[in-house]
């Protein structure tokens, strides 16, 4: 990704930020980041990224601010969850979306266009983020084809940018 622009944010800039935030996650999210986070906004080729520590922390895409994986490991801000089978590691890693016969688990709240974090049974650790594509319901129901559209993974550009 190629910087066109960067700049820390001030506690007036961070407002807007956090209502985005708030109206993508709800409230629990303040609490995670708060006014006094030293955060960076940094304008790429490829569209506006938050920075804290020189990882990207969370990131637009198609009007939705979304967070990354750092964001979720460091902060320990939780998701709704989708547990893929080993089998799914290597092609969601690879950007590929997640399918209804990889699916183990999956939290009862979601609905169709949630955001969700995408773990691997095995050692339960966060491979992707990603938005439903069902309700919950359906997941039971569904046998084959897409469920999760993948958003980003472990990996990808989001993953590996280092300021």
């Amino acid at each position: 990704m190629l910087i066109k622009k960067r700049k820390i944010l001030s506690k007036k800039e961070k407002k807007p930020l956090l209502t985005d935030l708030n109206k993508e996650y709800g409230d629990t999210i303040s609490s995670s980041i708060g006014l006094s986070t030293m955060l960076e906004e940094v304008i790429t080729d490829e569209g506006t990224v938050i920075i804290k520590n020189g990882k990207i922390w969370f990131f637009y895409s198609d009007d939705k601010i979304i967070s990354s994986i750092y964001f979720l490991r460091e902060s320990g801000f939780e998701l709704p969850e989708v547990v893929v089978d080993i089998g799914a590691i290597k092609f969601i890693t690879n950007g590929a979306d997640v399918m209804s016969p990889g699916v183990v688990t999956f939290s009862e709240e979601i609905r169709k266009g949630t955001l969700v974090v995408i773990k691997e049974e095995k050692a339960n650790s966060i491979i992707g983020v990603g938005s439903s594509l069902i309700n919950s319901e359906d997941f039971n129901k569904s046998q084959k084809g897409k469920v999760v559209k993948l958003r980003h993974h472990l990996k990808d550009k989001m993953w590996s940018f280092r300021l």
